[in-house]
C-alpha cells in the first residue's frame, strides 16, 4: 500500500487536468447535441449522458488497472494480447456472415454484444498494435536501420489492420499505419525505407481503387469533400450541414443548447464523429481554437512522456499513444470544416462511444503508467 502511495504521488497532473477538462466538455456537448432528439422520442435528455458517464467509470477502472500493473509486465503480455484482439475481429467477420443485411450499420458490422454491452474490437486493436510494436521495436534496437526489421515490424499492423478493413472500415486500418510510422520513425528507421512502405501503399491503394476493392459508398465519401455541392442530399449532405453549423457560430458561437443545425438533428453522427460540429455552433471560433489547444496541450504532453521514459519500451509506446490522439483530432476535425475526406473516425474525449472512450483512457493510463516509472526506482 506504501508503495502504491509513492508510485501515484508520481502522477503526471498536468496530463490528468487536460483530459479531465476534455472529458467535461464531451459531456456537455453530447449532452447538447442528443437532448432535442430524445426530447422529441419521448425518452429522457440525459439518456446518452447517462450511458456514457458508465462507460467513463468503466474506462477509469481499465485506466487505474493499467497503472498499477508496470508497463514492461504489459509488454511483455503483448502476443497474448494482440492474439485475443485478432480473435475478437475474426468473431466480428463471422457475425458479419450471419448478420441480416437489415441489422447491419451502413452495410458493415463492427460490434460485439455481451448482452446489453457492446464493444467494439478494431478499438482495442489500436492498444495492441502500440503494445507489440513498442516491445518488438525495444527489442530490436540495434536492427531498426534495416529493412529487414521495417518490413518484419509490418506483421504487427498489418494483420489487423486487414481484418478490419474486411469489416469494411477504412479509418481504423488508416489510423493503424499512421502509428506503425510514427514509432518506426521515432526508432530511428530510416526515412528512405519508411518513404518506399509509404509509396507502396499509395500505390496499392490506387489499385484497389481502380479493381473494386473500395466500395462505391467508401468513394463517395472519400471524394465528398472535394465538391460537396455535386451531391447535397447525398454524400455531400453531412459534410455542407456540418460547415453550415460551425460557420454560423462565428466568433463566440450561438449558446449551449441553441444552435440550430445541432437542435435541429441536421447534422447526422452529430454526437459520435460530427461533435466538433456542436462545439463550432454552439461555442463558436473561440470554443474550437480552446479545444484544438486543449488537444494540442494534450499531444505534447504525450511526447513529454516519451521523452522522459526510462526505457525504449515507455518511449515508444507514448509515442504510438501521441500518433493515436493527433491522427484522430486532426482527420476528425479536417473532416467537419472539408479539409479532409469524410470518415468514421470520433473526436477522443468528446464523441460518444464506449470502446473508444475505453481505448482513450488506457491509453491515459498507459503514459500515466511510462510517467510514474520514469525513474528506476520510486521513492
Amino acid at each position: 500500500m506504501l508503495h502504491q502511495r509513492r508510485l501515484f504521488s508520481q502522477a503526471d497532473p498536468v496530463l490528468l487536468i487536460i483530459v479531465s477538462i476534455l472529458l467535461v466538455c464531451g459531456l456537455l456537448m453530447i449532452y447538447s447535441s442528443t437532448r432535442a432528439a430524445l426530447l422529441n422520442a419521448g425518452d429522457s435528455p440525459f439518456e446518452k449522458v447517462r450511458l456514457q458517464v458508465v462507460w467513463l467509470l468503466i474506462s477509469l477502472v481499465a485506466m487505474f488497472v493499467v497503472i498499477v500493473v508496470d508497463y514492461e509486465r504489459i509488454g511483455a503480455m503483448a502476443l497474448p494480447i494482440m492474439g485475443a484482439v485478432i480473435l475478437l475481429l475474426c468473431v466480428v467477420l463471422v457475425i458479419a456472415k450471419v448478420t441480416p443485411e437489415s441489422a447491419t450499420i451502413r452495410g458493415t458490422v463492427r460490434w460485439i454484444g455481451f448482452g446489453p454491452v457492446k464493444i467494439q474490437p478494431s478499438e482495442l486493436a489500436k492498444v495492441a498494435v502500440i503494445i507489440a510494436l513498442g516491445l518488438f521495436l525495444a527489442q530490436r534496437e540495434d536492427e531498426v536501420d534495416t529493412l529487414s526489421l521495417v518490413s518484419r515490424s509490418l506483421v504487427f499492423s498489418l494483420v489487423p489492420a486487414g481484418l478490419i478493413f474486411l469489416q469494411p472500415d477504412l479509418g481504423t486500418p488508416t489510423v493503424i499505419m499512421f502509428i506503425w510510422l510514427t514509432m518506426l520513425f521515432v526508432a530511428g528507421a530510416r526515412l528512405r525505407h519508411l518513404g518506399a512502405f509509404v509509396l507502396a501503399a499509395i500505390l496499392l491503394f490506387g489499385a484497389a481503387w481502380n479493381v473494386g476493392v473500395i466500395r462505391p459508398h467508401q468513394k463517395a465519401r472519400l471524394t465528398a469533400f472535394l465538391a460537396p455541392e455535386d451531391d447535397p442530399t447525398g454524400a455531400g449532405w453531412q459534410l455542407r450541414q456540418s460547415m453550415i453549423a460551425i460557420g454560423s457560430g462565428n466568433l463566440w458561437g450561438q449558446g449551449l443548447f441553441r444552435g440550430k443545425q445541432t437542435q435541429l438533428n441536421f447534422v447526422p453522427d452529430q454526437e459520435t464523429d460530427f461533435i466538433f460540429t456542436t462545439v463550432g455552433e454552439e461555442l463558436g471560433f473561440v470554443g474550437c481554437m480552446a479545444t484544438i489547444a486543449l488537444f494540442a496541450a494534450l499531444i505534447w504532453r504525450t511526447f513529454y512522456i516519451a521523452s522522459h521514459a526510462r526505457d525504449s519500451l515507455g518511449r515508444l509506446m507514448a509515442a504510438g499513444i501521441a500518433a493515436l490522439f493527433a491522427i484522430h483530432v486532426i482527420v476528425n476535425i479536417g473532416m467537419t470544416i472539408g479539409l479532409m475526406p469524410v470518415k468514421g473516425m470520433p473526436l477522443p474525449f468528446l464523441s460518444y462511444g464506449g470502446s473508444n472512450l475505453v481505448t482513450n483512457m488506457i491509453c491515459v493510463g498507459l503514459l500515466e503508467n511510462i510517467y510514474m516509472r520514469r525513474h528506476k526506482i520510486v521513492f
